[in-house]
């Protein structure tokens, strides 16, 4: 079991963290994921609720998951959604609990991917989406997103999108890759 540390910097940077990063790609998102659904929805690693926040008049039954306390107190200041403070790797969901979930930007800062995205699977029901959005090492903005991770010790990891295909493959109905400008997106049907 991996040991966090004490320092967490999304905890630290929580405050400004949603003056810095970039809105996210909701209409992918909306396209990708098959938004509105019927049903529940995690957003898994949702921090501040950035991707929440662009979702949220579209698909009013999303609950944030995340491990940085700091993160969910903006998330519940701004938007009064459901919260978990918990590790992607650990989620305290029952089986076949949500519709839809999110891992938008968040995969390459978990410290197991393959068993985040398992555990996500876990926490799916049959026929559900999985959606994981991940700057692409493929490409140069990919690239320079991980130099500048590692440069502020970010202990970041980022996968290919084939490597998270091969995980989520043996265990769903089908898995499929788009590529966007330095971004990939593989959605997951259970």
């Amino acid at each position: 079991m991996p040991i966090r540390l004490s320092f967490d910097h999304f905890d630290w940077i929580a405050p400004i963290y949603d003056l810095i990063i970039p809105d996210a790609n909701i209409e992918a998102l909306i396209q990708y994921g098959g938004f509105p659904t019927n049903g529940k929805v995690l957003d898994v690693g949702g921090g501040t609720g950035r991707v929440t926040r662009q979702l949220i008049n579209l698909q009013p039954d999303i609950t944030i998951a995340d491990s940085s306390f700091g993160m969910l107190k903006i998330a519940n200041q701004k938007l009064g959604v459901k919260l978990a403070l918990c590790e992607a790797e650990r989620m305290p969901f029952s089986d076949n609990s949500f519709e839809r979930i999110l891992l938008i930007d968040t995969l390459h800062h978990v410290a197991d991917a393959s068993r985040t995205l398992r555990e996500c699977l876990r926490v799916l029901k049959m026929n559900g989406l999985l959606i994981v959005q991940e700057p692409d090492i493929q490409q140069w903005g990919g690239v320079l997103i991980a130099l500048f991770e590692k440069l502020l010790l970010m202990r970041s990891h980022l996968l290919p999108a084939e490597r998270v295909q091969s995980v989520l493959a043996p265990l769903s109905k089908e898995v499929v890759i788009h590529r966007n400008t330095n971004q990939y997106w593989v959605v997951c049907r259970k």
